[in-house]
């Protein structure tokens, strides 16, 4: 996880489990269905950060990030209909991109 985002991730934890979370009632379970909700956009967003390089990856990584991709796509498909058509198709070209690298590799 980028440093900024261990930053972010720390001033939410916090700011939730402290007044800003005990005063508005949610406490901890709130922070928790918080963090679990944004989740999977974290894993999205670190499988497919990764195109631009996919030529030069190794294949191990490759082969992880592929089935990373699988996993992750169940969650996606919990999310509302909009959002759900948007980032299953963007994941689902990441991890085909990942597998085209890879099966090119391999074979060549």
């Amino acid at each position: 996880m980028r440093s900024w985002r261990r930053a972010a991730l720390a001033l939410l934890v916090v700011t939730a489990t402290g007044l800003g979370g005990l005063a508005s009632g949610g406490g901890p379970t709130l922070l928790v269905r918080a963090l679990a909700a944004d989740a999977w956009r974290v894993e999205f967003d670190a499988i497919c950060a990764k195109t631009q390089d996919a030529m030069a990856l190794p294949l191990d990584e490759l082969r992880s990030l592929v089935a990373r991709s699988d996993k992750l796509l169940p969650e996606l498909e919990k999310l509302e209909p909009s959002q759900r058509k948007v980032y299953v198709k963007r994941l689902q070209g990441c991890r085909n991109l990942y597998a085209f690298v890879l099966e090119s590799r391999q074979k060549g």
